[in-house]
């Protein structure tokens, strides 16, 4: 199978692509523009194209070629020259696919009306739907998706760098003990905030969260305390209630050099990578993060979506001057909606609201 991928402004449907049809390609196309823009975008998903095969490969040699077109969309000349060099690419036409769904429109016409003549297919993905449309001269059939990405593959393919996460096995040895520091995160917050200036000795009261975390050895971990223990707590919740291909926690990935990014949580269904931000706080500057976070998701995945959990303080409070302060104004709340941000804030967490919100905005 010879796949002709051609690259536009959305790459959320190469990848899953790709990734689909891993085990049949013989050798993968990448067409791309010549625009200053779209090469540099062009090299990240090539570098993690090439990072991707490499990594099936195993060491050995490679399971199938990759090769580069870089073309003028805008020349006819540039776009014949194009579909010549792909049917030279395959002694049957029959075993051209063209994934045309993200592509520029006059590279997309040319080369699937041309290759269509000759026999090849087409293949147009609907990312929402996460199926895809296959097409020949004379026929139409209608796939679903078999193999999802998992969270490293949909990383790798984006030409990222997995810097560090928490391995599953280590999550699974301390769940009892963090389902147990959660049961009353208003306490924990208590007692995460005198953590702040004093070591678990100095601290009076909080015994049974001492001895809890002396059993895991984190008795002395300040950031551990005061973040770690929530953000797992959550993840336990998302993995225990939801079926998502794939869940991490402690996540700090590498966009570009000296782009880089830590999540809280990452989740990954039918291939859409998505977020939440986990903040246990007294207060929260919601604007800070509601535009980080947007941000974030650009790099993330065009198509995921984020949410903005925050527990421990009401959004508006009154200070001692009499002022108002707000953790999310309504202009913040606002722009989140518009980039598929959902805010969960709430004084004191409903874990039943929490789960039904996860269910609403993410499934």
């Amino acid at each position: 199978m010879t796949l002709v991928s051609i690259l536009g402004d959305f790459h959320s449907s190469i990848l899953p692509i790709s990734h689909e049809f891993k085990e049949k390609i013989t050798k993968h196309i990448i067409v791309y523009d010549d625009a200053k823009g779209d090469v540099k975008k062009a090299k990240r998903i090539i570098a993690g194209q090439k990072a991707f095969l490499k990594s099936l490969s195993h060491g050995s040699k490679d399971k199938y070629e990759i090769e580069t077109i870089e073309i003028d969309e805008d020349n006819y000349a540039s776009l014949l020259r194009c579909v010549q060099y792909i049917k030279q690419a395959s002694s049957e036409y029959s075993n051209i696919y063209l994934n045309a769904t993200d592509g520029l429109s006059s590279i997309a016409i040319v080369l699937s009306s041309s290759l269509l003549d000759i026999g090849a297919k087409v293949i147009a993905y609907d990312r929402y739907a996460n199926t895809y449309n296959l097409h020949t001269k004379i026929r139409l059939e209608k796939h679903t998706i078999q193999h999802n990405m998992d969270i490293a593959s949909h990383l790798m393919l984006k030409g990222y760098t997995l810097l560090s996460r928490t391995e599953v096995s280590e999550l699974n040895s301390r769940k009892d003990v963090i389902m147990e520091l959660a049961q009353d995160l208003t306490e924990l917050k208590s007692y995460a905030n005198q953590r702040q200036k004093k070591l678990s000795d100095q601290i009076e009261g909080f015994e049974t969260y001492k001895v809890l975390l002396k059993s895991i050895g984190q008795e002395n971990n300040q950031t551990f305390v005061q973040g770690i223990v929530f953000e797992e707590y959550i993840y336990h919740l998302i993995v225990d209630n939801f079926d998502f291909d794939d869940v991490w926690t402690g996540v700090k990935v590498e966009f570009e050099e000296d782009v880089e990014n830590e999540f809280d949580v990452l989740m990954i269904k039918d291939n859409h990578l998505h977020t939440i931000e986990c903040k246990l706080v007294s207060g929260l500057n919601g604007e800070h993060f509601v535009y980080k976070t947007e941000l974030i998701m650009e790099y993330l995945d065009d198509d995921g979506k984020a949410m903005i959990l925050s527990i421990g303080a009401d959004n508006e409070r009154t200070t001692k001057s009499g002022h108002k302060r707000r953790q999310f104004s309504l202009g913040d709340k606002a722009r989140a909606q518009y980039g598929d941000i959902q805010i969960h804030q709430s004084r004191v967490f409903d874990e039943q609201k929490f789960l039904d919100d996860v269910q609403e905005w993410f499934i």
